[in-house]
């Protein structure tokens, strides 16, 4: 690769923030075989089909990935406990949220699953996160404690009831606030039984 075109390439890179796109990489009068020749050196790493960012980008969680792959991810349940710290399970999968009735096609890596979830699921308790420099969306503790309930058989009663007891052992617990979730999502009952048996 020529000394000009790699100083274009690492302009483009500059000012997109290492993501490239490939129809915005054509539009900036760049050929799509330049994307070849950078994933056979190592300087990019391929998302999903179109989708690719700089080696350096890359974070080591994988949610950054996600979200730009997946609009509207929100980052939930086994995975989100995993990231508060609440929970020794780490899902084989990192697993999403995303609006029901979302078809977007999901990244080749990391490996998703993915929850759908109603609009008044899906908004509520969306927090921003920042992991090597990058953000994305994960559902505060709160909401992370009423979905763990709500799909208790999904990820296994003992992975939900070692969250609830590090959840109320934490430094910063709002009760209030999960109680206030549970009632939005209609699973007080159940939320308020783990909250007992948890005492």
């Amino acid at each position: 690769m020529e000394n000009a075109t790699r100083r274009r390439i690492d302009a483009y890179l500059e000012t997109h923030a290492g993501i490239i796109r490939t129809a915005d990489f054509q539009r900036a009068g760049l050929h799509n075989s330049y994307i070849s020749a950078l994933l056979n050196e190592g300087s990019i790493v391929r998302v999903k089909p179109g989708l690719y960012i700089a080696s350096e980008t890359q974070t080591a969680s994988g949610y950054f990935e996600i979200q730009l792959a997946l609009p509207g991810a929100v980052i939930c349940l086994g995975s989100a406990l995993a990231h508060y710290d609440l929970s020794t399970y780490e899902p084989p999968s990192i697993q999403v949220a995303l609006p029901r009735g979302n078809r977007t096609r999901v990244p080749e890596f990391p490996p998703v699953r993915r929850f759908f979830f109603g609009e008044r699921r899906h908004s509520l308790g969306v927090a921003t996160e920042t992991i090597d420099g990058q953000t994305f969306k994960v559902y505060d503790r709160e909401k992370t404690m009423c979905d763990a309930i709500r799909f208790r058989r999904t990820l296994g009663q003992d992975v939900v009831n070692e969250a609830l007891r590090n959840y109320l052992t934490a430094a910063v617990v709002n009760v209030d606030l999960l109680l206030r979730y549970a009632r939005i999502l209609q699973e007080e009952g159940p939320v308020r039984t783990h909250l007992r048996i948890s005492a």
